[in-house]
């Protein structure tokens, strides 16, 4: 516990040194290692906004030029000096370690799905890469097979039958529900169950090392995204309500994307993990979302 304390520390340390590193290509993505998917693979971008239940959209745009404004000039330049100077090799640890600490909230979450079998293989995969693995720096576990599952309580409320309800837009978390919002809130309120930063007994600096961290792995695996809005021409706020939608959806077995690949870092990152010969061998995950794990505090 000693070693796990001071982990997080040095973790931000590393990306901080990212964020304090010059840049010139602050505005676009360096790479093209998370590109995922190609304009021809969407259908009508214009027939996005039909059908769509908005009715806080007025709000949620509000909300959406607040969140674009702290993510133009703060966010996004961070994530693309940490991109940009942080070897690969330093930022998969990195990106392993800040998922290890997901698991529990995973099992749990698989478990009250009545998935057991998914809900142990995360209880294991969180066993093995805490041990032998080094904190989760390594996916140890994965070499093995024991593939992530990533879940959440927000789908697990849509598996047990509670309503979507409107779309909502939250302060720097960015797309949600009214449904995914109200597990937000319960991850957030249960975290000292969940949570191993807090089974660790850390003290709040060494949490928030960690949700730093957390948060800047999470945008900068984002970063694909920015071009591929730009590309399409649509409206951003548009694009995100519906790209989270349909993902949402989809996780739930509510719709039938072919094309679409979820939001888990798994699919975003395949140009990245096979671009190059020498990079790892298994794939690993964004985030998705990541829209919450900023909360872990």
């Amino acid at each position: 516990m000693v070693a796990l304390r001071f982990l997080p520390t040095w973790l931000l340390v590393l990306t901080l040194l990212a964020g304090c590193a010059s840049t010139n290509n602050a505005d676009t993505a360096s790479d093209t290692e998370d590109e995922w998917a190609t304009e021809d693979e969407w259908n009508d971008w214009d027939d996005w906004e039909d059908g769509t239940w908005d009715p806080l959209e007025r709000y949620n745009r509000w909300v959406f030029a607040f969140n674009d404004v702290a993510d133009t000039y703060v966010a996004r330049p961070v994530a693309v000096a940490y991109r940009e100077n942080i070897p690969r090799g330093i930022r998969r640890p990195i990106h392993n370690f800040v998922n290890n600490l997901r698991e529990p909230f995973n099992a749990a979450n698989h478990y009250l799905q009545a998935s057991g079998e998914t809900g142990t293989r995360s209880v294991t995969r969180f066993a093995i890469n805490s041990t032998i693995g080094i904190f989760g720096l390594f996916d140890v576990a994965g070499a093995f097979g024991l593939e992530r599952e990533r879940t959440d309580l927000g789908l697990t409320l849509g598996e047990w039958g509670t309503p979507e309800g409107p779309y909502l837009v939250v302060p720097l978390l960015g797309p949600s529900t009214l449904r995914d919002a109200s597990g937000l809130a319960g991850q957030y309120y249960t975290r000292h169950y969940h949570a191993p930063m807090h089974w660790a007994d850390l003290e709040r600096p060494e949490r928030y090392s960690t949700a730093v961290v957390t948060g800047i792995d999470a945008r900068s695996r984002l970063l694909g995204l920015d071009e591929m809005m730009a590309e399409t021409g649509t409206d951003p706020y548009v694009f995100m309500r519906e790209s989270y939608l349909q993902n949402r959806r989809e996780q739930l077995g509510e719709d039938d994307w072919d094309d679409w690949d979820d939001w888990d870092d798994d699919e975003w990152n395949d140009e990245e993990e096979w671009d190059d010969e020498d990079d790892w061998d298994e794939d690993t995950e964004w985030d998705d979302d990541e829209w919450e794990e900023m909360s872990d505090d």
